[in-house]
């Protein structure tokens, strides 16, 4: 199998392939890419405004930057091109009749207004594979997906099931209270959503998520079989009793849907859940995103290493004040264990220096 846009694609199979058995194939996995000849950026809001143009219709236009963008970056070590198909974090609200809305002085992000007020007019939650959102998404997913044959792979959207979306129905303040005064409507609620979550899955799936059996892939993880991003940010709001009563299970359950799972641990309000979510068997990799105003992900060495031992792998990333550098990885690497480690977004001026850190990991594994 070749891809335009990555043509060590079958190499780059066989290391994920290694990392999923928990082994190393020559090296960490290694995520990263440059520009080839250009300096600055000139595909405007091809990221910033890729919700607004996909729920707008403007699919042409949005694919036509991506594939200039494409055209124009090396993909580097185990990153394989990929396209989201994406609404916006709400997206899966809106499957449950929530409007997804977009402002027209901010159109990088969409939302959706709280629409349930009155739990008894509401339940059960029903899942109706009709819903007007829901069929627009799975039409994008089927146009880009004809678009990305022999060139990249398309992505899984960002799906904020669960708890996550019981928020956006119901909003935060409410959804609180709700936890004190009618656990028992929460925990059927979640009940409802836990029970449609498979069949929501197999309709993106088969729409072109799958990519014809070439592999699974979201956020720069790649699986030949089917693999997922699980996460519940509302999660930093909640006790740790509260936790295991009402997510834990369907985070359990959606782990197990998955063959391979990641969970995106958001924020240092969620790191008193960190032992209930590492417990669970099936889990491979842990994201830990500490949050706006804190250190890097790459300094906390502690919250990392735990994961390690818990049998996880993990993802390292920097951020905007303090990216992950080569020199940075090279102190990382006497630190974990390279077999269960993602080395995300390393920041590098070009593909020598990018090879320079490749050769220094194969002789130093």
């Amino acid at each position: 199998m070749m891809l335009k846009y990555k043509p060590d694609f079958e190499e780059i199979k066989k290391r994920w392939n290694y990392f999923w058995n928990n082994q190393l194939y020559k090296r960490p996995i290694m995520l990263s890419s440059c520009y080839k000849n250009l300096q600055n950026n000139q595909f405007p809001g091809l990221f910033s405004l890729r919700y607004y143009r996909a729920y707008n219709g403007l699919w042409n236009q949005q694919l036509t930057l991506f594939n200039e963008f494409t055209e124009n970056i090396d993909f580097l070590g185990d990153l394989i091109p990929c396209f989201a198909p994406d609404f916006g974090p709400n997206q899966f609200a809106a499957f449950y009749g929530a409007d997804l809305k977009f402002s027209e002085d901010s159109k990088h992000t969409s939302w959706v207004e709280p629409i349930i007020d009155d739990w008894n007019k509401f339940l059960p939650l029903k899942f109706n594979p009709k819903n007007e959102t829901f069929q627009k998404l799975l039409d994008y997913i089927r146009f880009v997906a004809n678009d990305s044959k022999g060139k990249y792979l398309v992505c899984d959207i960002d799906k904020h099931s669960n708890i996550d979306t019981l928020l956006a129905l119901r909003g935060a303040e409410k959804l609180c209270m709700d936890l004190y005064d009618r656990p028992e409507i929460i925990e059927k609620a979640m009940l409802d959503l836990r029970k449609d979550f498979p069949e929501i899955c197999e309709y993106i799936y088969k729409a072109g998520v799958d990519n014809n059996g070439i592999g699974t892939t979201n956020w720069g993880v790649y699986s030949e079989k089917k693999f997922g991003i699980v996460q519940a940010d509302f999660i930093c709001m909640m006790s740790p009793a509260m936790f295991r009563k009402f997510v834990l299970p369907a985070i359990e359950e959606e782990i197990e849907y998955y063959d391979y799972s990641y969970f995106h641990l958001d924020g240092p309000g969620a790191l008193k859940h960190i032992d209930d979510i590492l417990s669970i068997k099936k889990l491979r990799i842990l994201q830990w995103v500490p949050g706006d105003g804190q250190k890097p992900n790459f300094q906390w060495l502690d919250v990392l290493k735990k994961a390690q031992k818990a049998g996880k792998a993990v993802t390292v990333f920097g951020n905007g004040q303090e990216p992950l550098t080569p020199e940075i990885v090279k102190r990382l690497h006497q630190e974990l264990d390279p077999a269960n480690v993602i080395y995300d977004g390393i920041c590098i001026k070009n593909r020598k220096e990018f090879e320079e850190l490749e050769d220094w990991l194969e002789k130093n594994a």
